[in-house]
This record gives C-alpha cells, sequence and structure tokens, in this order.
C-alpha cells in the first residue's frame, strides 16, 4: 500500500477570472482584481460573482482534465501530482488554504465541491485575518496559517503522510512564505512552471536549525509566541533581528521568528522548569513538573507564558486570567492555603490542571497535574 499524503493547496482567484469569456474579461478582469481583498464584496457585484461561481462549477463538471488544469491553478498543481488520474488520491487528505476574503472563500468552496464530487477528501482552512490588503493584515494572517501549520501538520507526518506543498496557486507573496515553511514542513514543494502542465518539485532539504543561540531567550520567545507579548528591545537584544519585528523602542515576535520558535519549542520548553515574570513555584510544583511526561511539560511552558504575558500586561490584576476562556482561572471551593488565602486553579488542558495562589501581583503555584490534584492543592 502506497504511502498516504498530506497536500497543502494554496489558493488564488484564478478560476474565477479564468471562467471569464472573451466579451466581459477586460471590465470583469479590473474590477474583480480590484475586489480581491474584499469582506464582504460589494452589494452590486453579489450576484455577478454568484453567477460566476455556477459558471465555473458547471465548466469542471463538463470540462476533461486538461481543460480543468487550465481553468484552475490549483487543480493544475494537483492533476500533475496525481498524473491526471484523482482516482489515485484515495487514501490522501487535502487542505485549500485560502485568505480570509469573500473570493477566497467563492473558489476554494467551489473547488472543494467539485473535488469531493470526484472522490478527494479536501477541506477549507482560512486563517483569520489573512489578505494582501495590507502588511499588517498579512503578517497577522501568516502568524495564525504558522500555528496551523505547526498543529496540524507534524501529527499528520507522525501518523505516515508524506506531506506535499502545491504552492501552483494563490499570490505569489502567500507562495513566498510558505515556499520557505515548506523547507521545515514539507517532505516536498512543487509548482507548475509559467503556464505549462509539467511539475516542478523542491525536495526536504536537510536543514538544522541552531538552537543553540536562543535557548538563553526561551523564556522571552515563549511570551511573544503564546501571549503576543511585547518587550523593550534592550531586554531582547540577543535575539536574531529577523526573529523580531520592532516598532520604536518595542520588539515582539516577527513571521520568520515563529516560524523558528515553532520548530524549536519542543525541545527548549521539555527540559528545565523556566522562571516566568510573576509565577513563583512552590517546592512541591516543581516536584511534580520533575515527574511530568515531555509532552505535558511542553503544554505546561506554553500555558506559563501566555499567563505571565497576561499578568505583565495587566500589572499583576489576576482578573484578566478569569476572563480568558481557555484559562477557566477560578477558585477552588473551601480550599485555602495555611496563610488563610483562597487556592485558585487554571487550565492546561482537558485533563491537565494547575493549582495556585494569587497575592501581591505575582501567582504562587503549588501543584501541577491531573484532575487529581485539586483534592491535594
Amino acid at each position: 500500500m502506497s504511502q498516504p499524503r498530506f497536500v497543502l493547496t494554496t489558493v488564488g482567484t484564478s478560476l474565477l477570472l479564468n471562467s471569464l469569456t472573451p466579451d466581459e474579461n477586460p471590465v470583469w478582469r479590473n474590477r474583480l482584481n480590484n475586489e480581491t481583498n474584499a469582506k464582504p464584496l460589494p452589494s452590486d457585484l453579489i450576484s455577478q460573482v454568484e453567477g460566476l461561481q455556477e459558471r465555473a462549477l458547471n465548466n469542471l463538471r463538463r470540462g476533461d482534465v486538461r481543460s480543468r488544469r487550465r481553468l484552475s491553478a490549483e487543480l493544475n498543481g494537483i492533476y500533475a501530482i496525481y498524473e491526471d488520474q484523482l482516482s489515485h488520491s484515495r487514501g490522501d487528505t487535502h487542505w485549500l488554504i485560502t485568505t480570509d476574503t469573500a473570493m477566497g472563500a467563492i473558489v476554494a468552496n467551489t473547488l472543494t465541491a467539485f473535488l469531493r464530487e470526484e472522490g478527494v477528501i479536501c477541506n477549507v482552512h482560512t486563517p483569520p485575518g489573512l489578505s494582501t490588503r495590507d502588511a499588517h493584515s498579512f503578517s497577522k494572517g501568516i502568524k495564525s496559517l504558522l500555528h496551523w501549520c505547526e498543529e496540524t501538520i507534524p501529527p499528520c507526518r507522525d501518523g505516515g503522510h508524506r506531506i506535499i506543498f502545491n504552492l501552483t496557486g494563490g499570490f505569489k507573496s502567500l507562495q513566498g512564505y510558505l515556499t520557505i515553511a515548506g523547507m521545515f514542513y514539507a517532505d516536498k514543494i512543487v509548482y507548475i512552471f509559467e503556464t505549462g502542465s509539467g511539475l516542478l518539485s523542491i525536495p526536504r532539504l536537510p536543514l538544522k536549525l541552531d538552537t543553540d543561540a536562543l535557548y538563553a531567550h526561551r523564556v522571552q520567545l515563549a511570551m511573544m509566541a503564546e501571549g503576543s507579548h511585547v518587550f523593550p528591545t534592550d531586554q531582547v537584544a540577543d535575539i536574531p533581528a529577523g526573529m523580531l519585528d520592532v516598532d520604536n523602542s518595542h520588539a515582539t515576535l516577527s513571521d520568520w521568528g515563529l516560524l523558528v520558535w515553532n520548530r524549536a519549542r519542543k525541545e527548549m520548553l521539555s527540559q528545565e522548569l523556566l522562571s516566568f515574570p510573576r509565577l513563583e513555584y512552590e517546592k512541591s510544583f516543581g516536584k511534580d513538573f520533575d515527574g511530568a511526561e515531555r509532552v505535558d511539560r511542553i503544554k505546561l511552558h506554553e500555558t506559563l507564558a501566555k499567563v505571565s504575558s497576561l499578568l505583565e500586561g495587566s500589572h499583576g490584576d489576576i482578573n484578566v486570567l478569569k476572563k480568558d476562556g481557555g484559562l477557566q482561572y477560578s477558585s477552588l471551593t473551601s480550599k485555602r492555603s495555611g496563610d488563610g488565602r483562597s487556592i485558585d486553579h487554571f487550565r492546561i488542558s482537558q485533563s491537565l490542571r494547575v493549582t495556585c495562589v494569587a497575592g501581591g501581583g505575582t501567582l504562587r503555584l503549588r501543584r501541577f497535574g491531573g484532575h487529581e490534584i485539586e483534592q491535594n492543592p
């Protein structure tokens, strides 16, 4: 049995533009290009674009492989991967990556409908805010996409999938970022040369991150990645400049910095217990950490980075933790510390909790483990 594939395909607007007739092409092409980043579409365009979408789907259904490949850059790449036989995709998983725009959703939904009719397992992922409208929107969307890649792709590889990035379609800016990301995540990156049909592929290169220079900055990197924390530039001056976005006298993690961190974080967060601002540890907490599994240490550190960032931003006010739905911060009923203060707890995962006592703008962490620690917090 052949190895199953995880195919990531970037989505652009070629399907709509290539569905225009010669008579309507000049006017419509300019109008559609001008509204590429619209969300929602202008009211006077909705019915026309919906009609164009229906036309595109009908063209795909009626067309042969050659015409389908001409109509859609995305399908051009997908067909090339399977040597024009989509039946060879059985057992594979496809993800279409689209911008957070009206036309991005329309094209992705149309391609998904067609591919599913052809028996292809297909899903759509839209990174929140991703568009080419401006640098800020693009950067925010890219960071969300990189988080998704880190959460989604390694488990698929561990499950035996071969990872392929199909970057034939989509916007050039998105293709550029995913070409670099693919060097870390994909087994192969594929393109179609210009308007042809021959597949160009870049194999996975034997890249290895030099993490030694980052070890001293694990706390700052984790806080910027998990809590979007902003540091004064003098506190992160020794972090490689390419990993930071600097605004006046402050810095946070850049898109490239997040990519590097995602690839290095498991090694950096799985070893000794790290000290974060506004967090203190009792001996019992350190003992629980020492006995924890590697994966649980990583998840704990990521959550502590978030908690520390929130407390720093609120100057120690724990109400900010109570407002965070992921932490589910609350007090344990009828549980008190030796000095009479309330013992609180917050969530690390579905099965893991931390107990703590708040005071003086800090949290003193007492236990780390399963729900049983709430009986002996």
